[in-house]
C-alpha cells in the first residue's frame, strides 16, 4: 500500500528563530533521517520552499484565478512531503515517526500526517 505522509510546521514561529538555532536544529535532523531512510520504505522525499513561494489556484466561473501564497491561511504550513510503501497504515505510521518531525520541533508545531493513497 501507498502512503502520502505530510509534514507540517508553524513557519512565523520557526523563521521566528535565531540563524543558529534553525541551523541546530536541521544538523540535528538530517541527524535523524538516516535510521529513516534506512527502513528501505521511503519512496521519494522531499521538503518544501516557504509558502510565500507557493502558487493557488481556485476555480470561478472565469476560470482558473491564481495568488500568491498558500492555499490554506493556517500557523501550521505544510514543511515536507514523502511517500512511504508499506503494508499496512500501522507500519506506514512506524516509518513516519521516524521522521525527524515526528522526532522534534514540537515547540515549532512539527508533526506529521500520514494518509493512505486511493488507486
Amino acid at each position: 500500500m501507498t502512503f502520502l505522509c505530510l509534514g507540517y510546521l508553524d513557519i512565523a514561529r520557526f523563521d521566528a528563530l535565531p540563524d543558529t538555532v534553525k541551523g541546530e536544529v536541521l544538523a540535528r535532523c538530517g541527524d535523524l533521517l538516516g535510521p529513516f531512510r534506512a527502513t528501505g520504505k521511503v519512496t521519494m522525499e522531499y521538503g518544501l520552499v516557504a509558502p510565500s513561494e507557493a502558487r493557488s489556484i481556485r476555480p470561478s466561473a472565469s476560470g482558473p484565478v491564481v495568488t500568491e501564497g498558500a492555499f490554506v491561511d493556517s500557523p501550521l504550513q505544510l514543511g515536507a512531503f514523502f511517500i512511504v510503501e508499506a503494508d499496512s497504515l500501522e507500519e506506514a505510521v512506524a516509518v513516519a515517526s521516524l521522521h525527524p518531525a515526528a522526532q522534534l520541533g514540537g515547540e515549532y508545531g512539527f508533526g506529521i500526517e500520514v494518509r493512505p493513497v486511493q488507486g
